[in-house]
C-alpha cells in the first residue's frame, strides 16, 4: 500500500513538472511582442541616430539597409499581415487566465499599424513608402490609416501631393487630430489647411482644440493669434 501511495505521489508530481515544463514552453513561445523591437537586428532608435548621424558613411550604410530591407519588410507587413492563428490566440487567452502568466502578443491589427508607424519613424530617409502610405490610407483596412496619416508628416516629403490628401481628413472625427499634427509637419507650407483647422478650434473634443492650435502656431502663426491662440512660453529651467 505504501509503495502504490509512493508511485501514485511520483506520478502527480512528474505530471505537474511536466505540466509546468508545456506552460513555460508555451510562454516563451506563443508570444510575439519583443521588447525593445528590433528590425534588421537593431532598434529604430539606432537606425535614426545611424540615418540621422554626422558620420556620412554610416548614414550612407544605414539608407541601404532602410531601403534593402526595412521599407519592404514594413511595406509587406502593412499590407499582407492579416492573419491570426485561432488555436494560437485560444491558447493565449487561456494561459492568460492562469496565475502570474502574461503572455505579450500583437495581433494582426496592431503589427499593421506598428508597421506604418516604423515607416514614419525612419522620417525622411523613408520617402520612397510614400506611395504606400497613401495607398493605405486611401485602402480599406481602417486600422492603419491613423498610422499612415502620422506617418506621412513625419516623413514630410513631397508637400504638393500629401498636403491636399490630408486636408480632407481635418473633417473626420476618427483622424482628424493626426490630420491636424501631420499637417502641423509641414509648417508654412501647409496654409491651405488652415481654413479646415480652424473650425477645429470650437470642437468639443479637447485633443481635437489642441491639435488645431499646435498646428495653426506651426503653420500660420498670424492665423492663430487672430484666432485667439496664444504661444506658450517655456518658462526658464523647463
Amino acid at each position: 500500500m505504501k509503495k502504490r501511495i509512493i508511485r501514485i505521489s511520483v506520478g502527480v508530481f512528474v505530471g505537474i513538472a511536466a505540466l509546468a515544463a508545456i506552460i513555460w514552453v508555451l510562454t516563451k513561445t506563443l508570444g510575439n511582442a519583443q521588447y525593445p523591437a528590433l528590425y534588421a537586428g537593431n532598434t529604430m532608435d539606432y537606425w535614426s541616430q545611424q540615418l540621422y548621424g554626422h558620420d556620412v558613411g554610416a548614414s550612407n550604410a544605414a539608407l541601404a539597409v532602410v531601403n534593402s530591407q526595412l521599407i519592404p519588410q514594413f511595406v509587406d507587413t502593412m499590407f499582407h499581415d492579416t492573419h491570426d492563428s485561432s488555436v494560437r490566440l485560444s491558447l493565449i487567452e487561456v494561459l492568460n487566465g492562469l496565475p502570474g502568466v502574461q503572455i505579450q502578443y500583437e495581433q494582426a491589427d496592431q503589427r499593421r499599424a506598428e508597421a506604418a508607424t516604423c515607416l514614419g519613424d525612419l522620417g525622411p530617409a523613408a520617402k520612397s513608402a510614400l506611395p504606400d502610405l497613401i495607398k493605405a490610407l486611401k485602402g480599406k483596412d481602417a486600422a492603419i490609416r491613423g498610422a499612415a496619416i502620422t506617418s506621412l508628416g513625419k516623413i514630410h516629403s513631397e508637400p504638393e501631393t500629401v498636403i491636399p490628401l490630408l486636408i480632407p481628413y481635418l473633417e473626420d472625427d476618427n483622424l482628424d487630430v493626426a490630420a491636424a499634427s501631420a499637417l502641423a509637419e509641414f509648417g508654412s507650407l501647409a496654409k491651405s489647411a488652415v481654413p479646415k483647422l480652424l473650425p477645429l478650434l470650437h470642437a468639443k473634443d479637447d485633443d481635437d482644440q489642441a491639435a488645431a492650435r499646435e498646428a495653426l502656431l506651426k503653420i500660420d502663426p498670424d492665423a492663430a493669434a487672430k484666432a485667439g491662440v496664444k504661444m506658450k512660453i517655456k518658462k526658464a529651467g523647463k
